[in-house]
C-alpha cells in the first residue's frame, strides 16, 4: 500500500531535518577541533592551542621567515665559558687544616730557651670566613694566601714579643678542595683536588667513568650560581672544553634522548634512533616514510623542541631584550607546499628528543566524521500502516 500524501510529507520533512542535523554536527565537529578521533590537533589547532597553553604562550616560528640556508648554532661556549686556572694546592681555602711552628733566632725572645728556640703552636683550621686564630698573634686572614704569605704575616704579628721571629706553615689537610661527581657515572662521590690540577675528564674517570655512551651523555658543571653544559662527545673532541675543576664544583652527567619521534599523518610514524653525523629535517621526514597522500596536510608540518635561549632569540621566538638562560619550548612550522621549504629542510638540523607532527587535511577530517555516522547503529523502522 502506497504511503499517503501526509505520510510522504512527514518522511521528507524528517529526512530534511536529519540532513540539517548532520550538517550541523559536521560544522560543530570541525569547529571544536576535538570531535573526531585522530593522532593529535586538527589543522590550525596546533598554533591556536600553543597560544593558549596553560604554561604560557609557546612561540611558533615559520621556517619560511628564516634565511634559506639557516642552521641554528648549537655549539656555544659549552664548558669553556667556565675555564679557570689550575688548582693551586698552595693557596689556602676555608676548611683547610694547617700545622704552625714558630722560631726565634734571637737570644732573649719570647720562645728562646737554653734547650730550644722552636715552638709548635699547634694545628688550626681555616674557618668559613677564611680566617685562622693563632696564639700570640690573634686572628689572621688566611684564605686566598699561600702558605709562605701566611708565614710572613705570623712572623710580623710576633714582632715585639720575639726578637727575630720566623714561622712555618704546613697544610696537613686540604679541606677546601672538594668537588662532587654524580648522575650517570659508575661511582658517584666526593673527591679531593690534588696539586696536579684535575680536569673534567679526570674527575669523570675518578667517578668510575660515564654510565652511557658519549653520544647520549651530557656533562654539566655547576659552580656557585653559574652552570654550563656540553655533550660528552664534544668534551672528548675539543680540548678547550676539558676545563680545570675548581674547589666546590659539582659535575653532573645525564643521559640524553638518542632518538626523535614522528606521529600523525606519516606513512611510518614511530621513534627513530639517531646515527652518527648530522640528521636534517628532510632526512627525518624521509625516515618516517613521508606524508600520507590521502590524509596529510602538507602545509602544516610541525617540529617541537626545547631551544637554548640564545637560539630562541636568534629565530625570533624570544625578544632580544629577554636574557633568560633556561631553554625555551619552540614550535617550528613548515609549509611543504612551497618549494623553498625543501631547501630549508635540507639544512635545518634535527636534535635528539625532537618531535614531528603532521595533522590531517580538513577533507580527511570530514571523511572520518562521515565514517562515524555510517557506523552508527540503524534506527528502528517506522511501523507499517494498517
Amino acid at each position: 500500500m502506497a504511503p499517503s500524501g501526509a505520510t510522504a510529507h512527514a518522511t521528507a520533512t524528517s529526512g530534511a531535518r536529519r540532513g540539517r542535523e548532520l550538517a550541523g554536527l559536521l560544522v560543530l565537529a570541525l569547529l571544536s577541533g576535538c570531535a573526531t578521533p585522530g593522532a593529535g590537533p586538527v589543522p590550525g589547532g596546533v598554533e591556536s592551542s600553543a597560544r593558549r597553553s596553560p604554561v604560557g604562550s609557546v612561540p611558533v616560528v615559520d621556517l619560511a621567515t628564516l634565511p634559506l640556508s639557516y642552521s641554528p648554532d648549537y655549539s656555544g661556549d659549552g664548558l669553556a665559558r667556565l675555564a679557570g686556572r689550575r688548582f693551586d694546592a698552595s693557596t689556602l681555602r676555608p676548611g683547610d687544616t694547617i700545622d704552625v711552628k714558630i722560631f726565634d733566632t734571637g737570644e732573649s725572645g719570647l720562645i728562646s730557651s737554653a734547650d730550644s728556640k722552636a715552638l709548635e703552636l699547634g694545628t688550626f683550621k681555616v674557618d668559613q670566613r677564611g680566617q685562622v686564630n693563632l696564639p700570640f698573634v690573634g686572628r689572621l686572614k688566611a684564605a686566598g694566601s699561600s702558605s709562605a704569605a701566611l708565614q710572613d704575616r705570623i712572623a710580623a704579628g710576633l714582632r715585639g714579643s720575639s726578637v727575630s721571629p720566623q714561622a712555618s706553615v704546613f697544610v696537613s689537610e686540604a679541606g677546601g678542595s672538594g668537588f662532587t661527581v654524580s648522575g650517570a657515572v659508575n661511582g658517584a662521590g666526593q673527591f679531593k683536588l690534588t696539586s696536579q690540577g684535575e680536569r673534567v675528564l679526570d674527575a669523570i674517570a675518578l667517578a668510575g667513568g660515564p654510565a652511557g655512551a658519549p653520544g647520549e651523555t651530557e656533562v654539566s658543571v655547576i659552580r656557585g650560581s653559574d652552570q654550563a653544559s656540553v655533550g660528552l662527545d664534544r668534551l672528548l673532541a675539543e680540548a678547550r672544553q676539558n676545563i680545570y675543576v675548581q674547589p666546590g664544583d659539582q659535575i653532573f652527567l645525564t643521559k640524553q634522548a638518542t632518538s626523535y619521534t614522528a606521529f600523525g599523518a606519516f606513512k611510518s610514524p614511530g621513534e627513530f634512533a639517531f646515527e652518527p653525523g648530522t640528521l636534517s629535517l628532510a632526512q627525518a621526514v624521509a625516515r618516517s616514510g613521508g606524508l600520507l597522500d590521502d590524509r596529510a596536510n602538507p602545509s602544516e608540518l610541525y617540529l617541537f623542541r626545547y631551544e637554548p635561549a640564545a637560539v630562541a632569540r636568534s629565530v625570533g621566538a624570544l625578544p632580544a631584550s629577554d636574557m633568560r638562560a633556561s631553554p625555551v619550548p619552540v614550535t617550528y612550522r613548515v609549509d611543504m607546499t612551497k618549494t623553498p621549504s625543501f631547501f630549508q629542510m635540507q639544512s635545518f638540523p634535527m636534535r635528539k628528543g625532537d618531535l614531528l607532527y603532521v595533522p590531517n587535511t580538513r577533507s580527511a577530517e570530514i571523511g572520518k566524521i562521515f565514517q562515524i555516522f555510517q557506523k552508527s547503529p540503524p534506527t528502528a523502522a517506522a511501523p507499517l500502516p494498517e
